[in-house]
């Protein structure tokens, strides 16, 4: 796992999920709308998730293995 990658960078998951949101908000509403506001929530969960590695990292300045 390469810590530096992007993966590990909470705003990289956050601009997926607001360009994500914006491909929804130009959809009618339905299925398709649905489907693409689920994913951008999981980009926000991994943005998160990313945020915790981070700061995680920066406090002992070590990854936790079992989290990478």
């Amino acid at each position: 796992m390469n810590p530096k990658s992007k993966l590990y960078q909470p705003d990289h998951w956050r601009g997926r999920a607001e360009a994500t949101r914006k491909k929804a908000a130009a959809l009618a509403d339905g299925k398709a709308k649905d489907r693409l506001l689920k994913i951008a929530l999981e980009y926000d969960k991994l943005a998160r998730r990313a945020q915790v590695w981070l700061t995680r990292k920066n406090e002992d300045d070590t990854w936790p293995e079992q989290e990478l």
